[in-house]
C-alpha cells in the first residue's frame, strides 16, 4: 500500500492556531484525520478542539492515540445536527475572534470603539452644523447607536429612541458611547456571554452522567451543568479578586472611626448567609399574612418552549438571557391580565437554570381560594399560548377517526328534529401515552428506593396533563410542609446550598449543595435576577430603618412603630404599618433621597438615599382610604444615613493619625476634602510636607530653586508651584480638567469666528467638546496625559495632536492597528 500524502492545510478553511496544532503531529493518519474533522468545525472553535485533541494523542499511555480520535470522532458527530446554529452564532461574534478570545484585547478594544464614536461625532456635528442645536444632538446619537448597536453594545434609551426624548437624554447616552470605560464594561459582558454560549452550542453545559461499571459510581464527562468549566473560573476569580480587593480596604466615618471594608460587606447584604436568612423571614411572615387573610398557597414551575432548550433540536441558538427576557415578558401580560381583572396576589419568584442552562420559574403565590381556578387559567393560558402544538405533539400524532354525533337540523319551517350524522374528527393517536406512562411508574420506583436510602430527591410529575411541559401548578398542602419548606430548597440551591448535603439534584441526579456555585456562576454570566417577591412593600425601606442603633427608640410617634417592627425584624407588623400587600406606589412609607445634578462623569442625575420619610400624596392616601387600610397622613421623615463614610486603602487612618501629631496639619494634606489649591506657607512645614511625600534634604534643596523660579513640578500624582511666596499644591486630574476645559472654551471661539458670527452656539461648543476629547483620546493612547502641541514624531512625518485630529476630519488619517494606531496618506 502507497505512503498516504499529507493534506495541503492551506487549502482547508482553518485558523493559523489549529494549522500549527496539525503540523506538530508526526503520523500523516492522524495527521489528516484531524485536519479533515476541524475543517468542517466553525473557525472559533477549531483551536479549542485542537488542543483538546493533542491533550489527548500525547499522553503517555497505551492507546492514548485511538482514545483521541475516537474523542474527536464523538464531539464531530454530536456537533454534526447542530452545525448550522453553530455556523450562525460564530457569524454573528460582536467582535473579530482575535479579541474576544482575549481579555485584556478586548478591554483594550474599548479604547478604539470610544475613538470610533468620537470620529462619528465630529462628522455628524460638522456636517450638519447649519442645523439647531439639537437637532445636531438627535442626528449624533443616532448614528453612534446604530453603530454601537451593531457591536452589540446596550445603548441607553434605545428602545425608546422614536419618541421625544429630552436632550439631556442624548447628551447622557453621547457621553457614555464615547467613554472608554463604558465600553471597557458592555465588552466585558459580551465577551462573557459569547463564549458562554458558545459553550452550550458545543455541548459543554448539559446533564452527561454515566455508571462507571468499575467503581461502581456516577461520574461526568468532563460536561458542567447549569454554567460551563470556563464560566465557573471567571467566576471564582472575580469573586476571589473582589474579596482581595475588600480585604486591602478600609471605610473611615467622619466622626473618625475605622471599620475593615470587608466586615462592613459580610453584615451586609452580600453576606449569602444574611441574604437568606432575610428572604425565609419575608417568606414565613408572608404566609402569616395569607394565612390571617384567608389566602391559599399555589405553587407554580414554569419552563419555556423547547426552541430556548439547547439539548432540544429545535434550539437556533437562542441565548439564557432570551429564554429569560421571553418569561419575564409573558409574565408582564398574564400580570396586567390579572390587575385588569382585578385579582389580587402576592408571593415570591425564584429563577433558577435547567442543566442546559435555559432558565424556569418556580413561584409561590398567595391568593383568596374563591380566585384560584381563575388565576391559575389566566397564568396556564398565557406560558401556553407560543408553539402550542408541541404540547399535544408530545402525546402523539394527530389522526383521524369516524365519530357518529346528533344534531338539531332545521326542516323547512316545521321545526328541528334531532339527526345522526357522521362526521370525520381528528384525535391524538395516543401511542406514546403507554410509554410515558412506563417511564412515570420507573421513576417513581427509583424515587421510593431512593427515600428508603435516606436520600431526599424530588417527586417525579405525572405525565397526563397537557400542559405539564411548560406549566405545572400545585396547591399548598399545609399537612406536608409550610410555603417555606415548599420553597427553602430552591432558594438555598440558588445562594450558597446551605442544609442541602443530603438533597439530590432532581437535574443532575448529584449532590444539590455542589451545584450552588455552577448556579452562581450562570446567573451572574447572564445577569439574571434570582429572586423577586410579587405584591410586596419595599424591602428597601425596612433595611434602611434596621441601619439605625438597635433598640433606641426614636421621639417621632409617625415613624417609631414602623421603625420598631424593622428593628424586632417582624415582617408581618412591617408590611400592615405600609399599608399591607399589594399596597403598591400607595404605601405609606418611601425611601428619601438626595439628588444630585450631573452627579457622575455622565452628567445624570445621581440618586443617593439618605433616610424614610411618607408618603402623603392624595392619590396614596385616598386609596390607602378606600382600602381600609393603616393610613398614615403626617408629613415627617428620619434621616437614617447620618454618618459619611469614606473608602480607602487599610493603613491610611493609621498613618494619618501619626502625621497628625507632627507639625504638619492633617488640612495641608493633598487627600483632605478641601481645595486642591489651598496655600502652604514656604517654610519648615513646607518641608514637612513634602518630605511626607517621599523627598529627601537634597530633593528639597533642587526642588525649592526650581519653585522659586516659578517652575511647576509634577510628583506622585501632584503638582507643586510658588505663588506670591506661597506653596500650592494641585491634583494632576483636577489640572487636566481645566486644561481641557480652557482647550474647549478656545476651540469654541475659533469655531465662532470662522463661523463670522463672534457669539459661541451650542453647536460650537458640541463640536469644541467632542474635537478636544478626541485629541485627548490620541494622546492618552500614545501614552501621555497632556497634549502634544509642538511635533510628535512617526516615522518620516512629525505632526501634533491638534493636526492629526484634523487631518481624521480631512480623511488623510485613520486608525488601523493597535501598535501602529495611526497612519497619513500622504498626498501628492
Amino acid at each position: 500500500m502507497a505512503n498516504p500524502k499529507p493534506i495541503d492545510l492551506k487549502a482547508l478553511r482553518l485558523s493559523s492556531v489549529a494549522e500549527g496544532l496539525i503540523t506538530s503531529i508526526s503520523d500523516i493518519d492522524n495527521r489528516n484525520f484531524l485536519a479533515r474533522g476541524l475543517q468542517a468545525v466553525p473557525v472559533p472553535l477549531q483551536s479549542r478542539m485542537a488542543r483538546k485533541y493533542i491533550d489527548r494523542y500525547n499522553q503517555k499511555k497505551a492507546g492514548s492515540e485511538y482514545r483521541a480520535n475516537t474523542w474527536l470522532r464523538r464531539v464531530i458527530g454530536r456537533l454534526k445536527p447542530r452545525f448550522g446554529v453553530l455556523f450562525s452564532i460564530t457569524q454573528n461574534m460582536p467582535l473579530p475572534w482575535h479579541i474576544l478570545s482575549s481579555i485584556e484585547k478586548t478591554k483594550k478594544h474599548a479604547n478604539t470603539l470610544a475613538i470610533e464614536c468620537l470620529q462619528i461625532a465630529l462628522d455628524v456635528s460638522e456636517e450638519h452644523q447649519h442645523l439647531p442645536y439639537e437637532k445636531i444632538v438627535s442626528l449624533t446619537y443616532d448614528a453612534i447607536a446604530d453603530h454601537a448597536k451593531a457591536v452589540g453594545a446596550n445603548v441607553p434609551f434605545y428602545a425608546m429612541r422614536e419618541e421625544s426624548l429630552p436632550t439631556e437624554c442624548y447628551e447622557i447616552a453621547l457621553l457614555k458611547m464615547q467613554c472608554d470605560k463604558w465600553w471597557a464594561r458592555q465588552l466585558k459582558t459580551l465577551r462573557r456571554q459569547f463564549l458562554e454560549l458558545l459553550e452550550i452550542a458545543t455541548g459543554q453545559v448539559g446533564k452527561d452522567l454515566y455508571h462507571d461499571k468499575k467503581s461502581k459510581k456516577f461520574k461526568r464527562k468532563g460536561i458542567s451543568p447549569y454554567s460551563s468549566k470556563q464560566a465557573q473560573r471567571e467566576f471564582n476569580f472575580a469573586q476571589a479578586s473582589g474579596r482581595q480587593f475588600l480585604e486591602m480596604m478600609e471605610l473611615q466615618s467622619s466622626d473618625g472611626d475605622v471599620i475593615s471594608l470587608i466586615e462592613a460587606v459580610k453584615s451586609g447584604m452580600a453576606n449569602p448567609a444574611n441574604r437568606r436568612n432575610e428572604l425565609m423571614l419575608r417568606i414565613r411572615e408572608t404566609e402569616e399574612l395569607a394565612d390571617e387573610m384567608g389566602y391559599v398557597g399555589v405553587f407554580y414551575t414554569i419552563t419555556c418552549p423547547s426552541r430556548f432548550h439547547a439539548n432540544s433540536s429545535k434550539w437556533s441558538g437562542e441565548t439564557p438571557k432570551d429564554a429569560q427576557n421571553y418569561l419575564t415578558q409573558t409574565w408582564a401580560r398574564a400580570r396586567s391580565k390579572l390587575n385588569r381583572r382585578g385579582l389580587k396576589y402576592f408571593g415570591v419568584r425564584v429563577v433558577e437554570p435547567h442543566a442546559d442552562g435555559c432558565p424556569h420559574w418556580h413561584m409561590m403565590l398567595f391568593m383568596p381560594k374563591n380566585k384560584l381556578q381563575e388565576v391559575n387559567a389566566i397564568l396556564r393560558w398565557y406560558f401556553i399560548q407560543e408553539d402550542k402544538t408541541e404540547l399535544y405533539d408530545y402525546y402523539g400524532p394527530v389522526a383521524t377517526r369516524a365519530k357518529v354525533v346528533t344534531e338539531w337540523v332545521d326542516i323547512n319551517t316545521h321545526g328541528v328534529h334531532v339527526k345522526t350524522v357522521e362526521k370525520c374528527v381528528s384525535y391524538r393517536a395516543g401511542t406514546k401515552k403507554s410509554e410515558l406512562f412506563k417511564t412515570y411508574k420507573q421513576k417513581r420506583r427509583e424515587w421510593g428506593l431512593k427515600k428508603s436510602q435516606g436520600k431526599k430527591a424530588k417527586a417525579p410529575s405525572k405525565f397526563y396533563r397537557t400542559f405539564s411541559p411548560r406549566f405545572d401548578a400545585i396547591t399548598m398542602d399545609k399537612s406536608k410542609g409550610s410555603a417555606a419548606s415548599y420553597i427553602a430548597k430552591y432558594i438555598s440551591k440558588n445562594i450558597d446550598g446551605y442544609m442541602l448535603g443530603d438533597h439530590e439534584d432532581a437535574e443532575t441526579g448529584e449532590n444539590l449543595q455542589e451545584q450552588a456555585n455552577p448556579v452562581l456562576a450562570w446567573a451572574s454570566t447572564w445577569n439574571i435576577r434570582q429572586f423577586q417577591f410579587q405584591g410586596s412593600p419595599s424591602v428597601t425601606v425596612y433595611r434602611e430603618l434596621r441601619r439605625l442603633p438597635k433598640g433606641k427608640a426614636i421621639s417621632d410617634e409617625t415613624i417609631e412603630p414602623i421603625r420598631h417592627a424593622a428593628d424586632t425584624a417582624n415582617w408581618k407588623d412591617y408590611v400592615k404599618l405600609q399599608g399591607g400587600m399589594c399596597i403598591g406606589r400607595a404605601a405609606n412609607f418611601k425611601s428619601m433621597y438626595e439628588l444630585t445634578p450631573q452627579g457622575n462623569d455622565y452628567a445624570e442625575v445621581v440618586r443617593r438615599i439618605k433616610g424614610v420619610l411618607t408618603n402623603t400624596d392624595y392619590k396614596a392616601v385616598l386609596k390607602r382610604t378606600l382600602e381600609n387600610v393603616h393610613n398614615v397622613i403626617a408629613d415627617t421623615s428620619l434621616k437614617t444615613r447620618l454618618i459619611e463614610w469614606t473608602r480607602q486603602l487599610k493603613g491610611t487612618a493609621e498613618k494619618l493619625s501619626a502625621k497628625a501629631s507632627t507639625n504638619v496639619g492633617a488640612a495641608d494634606l493633598s487627600w483632605t476634602s478641601g481645595n486642591n489649591c489651598t496655600p502652604i506657607a514656604a517654610g519648615s512645614r513646607a518641608e514637612l510636607l513634602l518630605d511626607a511625600v517621599g523627598l529627601s534634604k537634597t530633593d528639597l534643596d533642587d526642588l525649592v530653586s526650581d519653585l522659586n523660579s516659578g517652575k511647576r513640578i509634577s510628583r506622585n500624582g501632584l503638582i507643586y508651584q510658588i505663588r506670591d511666596g506661597q506653596l500650592h499644591t494641585l491634583d494632576e486630574n483636577a489640572q487636566l480638567k481645566q486644561n481641557k476645559q480652557l482647550d474647549i472654551e478656545y476651540r469654541a471661539q475659533t469655531l465662532a469666528q470662522k463661523s463670522a458670527s463672534w457669539h459661541i452656539t451650542d453647536a460650537h461648543w458640541q463640536q469644541a467638546r467632542d474635537f478636544v476629547e478626541l485629541a485627548y483620546k490620541y494622546a492618552q493612547l500614545d501614552g501621555r496625559k497632556s497634549l502634544n502641541n509642538t511635533t510628535n514624531e512617526r516615522g518620516l512625518v512629525t505632526i501634533g495632536d491638534w493636526d492629526l485630529v484634523n487631518l481624521v476630519k480631512q480623511g488623510s488619517a485613520s486608525a488601523i492597528s493597535d501598535n501602529d494606531w495611526w497612519a497619513l496618506d500622504l498626498m501628492a
